[in-house]
C-alpha cells in the first residue's frame, strides 16, 4: 500500500508555485489552520485541499465551536468567511479571540463583492489578507502561502520527552537516544499526540479527531495504519513504546516501564 504521505506530497508539488519564491517551490502553509464560518463550497474544497498537503484543517461555524478549537490546538493561520450569508455571529468579538491566541496569528478573510473599504481596514491587520467577491481556492491556498512566509518564527516551542524518546516542535525534530528519526508531517502529529498524553490510552475516535479532524465512521484503518508507521520509525532495534489495548485505543509509554503483566499474558498458554 502506497504511504499517505508520498500521495500527498505529490499532490502538493502539482500545484501552482508560489510567486514568493523561486521556481519549482511547493507551497508550504503553516499548520493547523482554522476555518471560520458557515457551511460552503469553497470552504469545503479549500477543507480538502489543505489536508492534501498534509495540514491540519480546524473547521468552527460558531464561536463556540472555534473557541473548543483553540483550546485543542495552537493555530497561528485563519480563513474567516466574512461574506454576509457565511459569517458567524459576534464575528468581531470572535476574530478578536482568535487574534489573542497566540503572540503571532494572521487571518485571510472573505468579503462579499460589495464590501465596503471601511469594513476592510477595520478588520484587516497588517499579517492578514483577504479576498472579495468569487472566491478561488487556488489564490486561497497561494495567499495563505505567503502569510505563513510573513509570520515570525516562534521563539520558543514545545519540548516533549517520554523516557529516551525526545520531541521538539519547534525544530520540528524527534530523536530517541543518540538517534535522529525523520517523520513526516502526518507522523510527527500522531507522535506528538501520543507524548502529550503519554501513559493514558487515546481510543482511536479521538486520535483521528484530533490528527485529521476526520469523523470517525468507516476511517479506524488510516489509524492503526500510521501508528504502525511510527512505530517501525521509533522502535526499530528498540524497546516497543506504543502499546494496543485491545478494544480501547493505543497508549505510549516510556519503554523502561513496560508492565510485567503484558509480558507474562503474551506469553501465557492454557493450563
Amino acid at each position: 500500500m502506497e504511504h499517505e504521505d508520498d500521495a500527498g506530497r505529490q499532490r502538493e508539488a502539482a500545484l501552482p508555485s508560489s510567486s514568493s519564491g523561486g521556481a519549482g517551490r511547493s507551497l508550504s502553509i503553516s499548520s493547523p489552520v482554522l476555518i471560520l464560518g458557515g457551511p460552503s463550497p469553497a470552504a469545503s474544497e479549500l477543507s480538502q485541499r489543505l489536508r492534501g498537503l498534509d495540514v491540519k484543517v480546524l473547521q468552527a461555524s460558531s464561536g463556540d465551536a472555534a473557541r473548543a478549537s483553540l483550546r485543542a490546538d495552537v493555530p497561528e493561520i485563519f480563513v474567516v468567511d466574512a461574506r454576509f450569508s457565511r459569517r458567524v455571529a459576534d464575528l468581531d468579538a470572535i476574530l478578536l479571540e482568535l487574534r489573542a491566541s497566540g503572540e503571532h496569528t494572521a487571518a485571510l478573510l472573505w468579503f462579499d463583492a460589495e464590501v465596503e473599504l471601511a469594513e476592510v481596514l477595520d478588520v484587516v491587520h497588517p499579517l492578514d489578507d483577504h479576498m472579495t467577491g468569487v472566491i478561488t481556492v487556488e489564490e486561497s491556498l497561494r495567499r495563505l502561502h505567503l502569510m505563513t512566509a510573513r509570520l515570525p518564527a516562534r521563539a520558543e516551542g514545545e519540548r516533549l520527552v517520554v523516557g529516551d524518546l525526545e520531541l521538539d516542535t519547534t525544530a520540528r525534530t524527534v530523536r530517541r537516544g543518540e538517534r535522529d528519526i525523520d517523520l513526516s508531517d502526518t507522523e510527527f502529529r500522531l507522535l506528538r499526540l501520543l507524548m502529550r498524553h503519554a501513559r493514558t490510552v487515546l481510543p482511536k475516535a479521538e486520535i483521528l479527531q484530533q490528527v485529521w479532524a476526520y469523523e470517525f465512521a468507516g476511517q479506524a484503518n488510516i489509524v492503526e495504519l500510521y501508528i504502525s508507521y511510527v512505530r517501525k520509525k521509533i522502535e526499530a532495534g528498540m524497546p516497543r513504546m506504543i502499546h494496543t489495548v485491545r478494544g480501547a485505543g493505543y497508549v505510549l509509554r516510556p519503554a523502561e516501564t513496560e508492565p510485567a503483566v503484558e509480558q507474562a499474558a503474551s506469553s501465557s498458554s492454557p493450563r
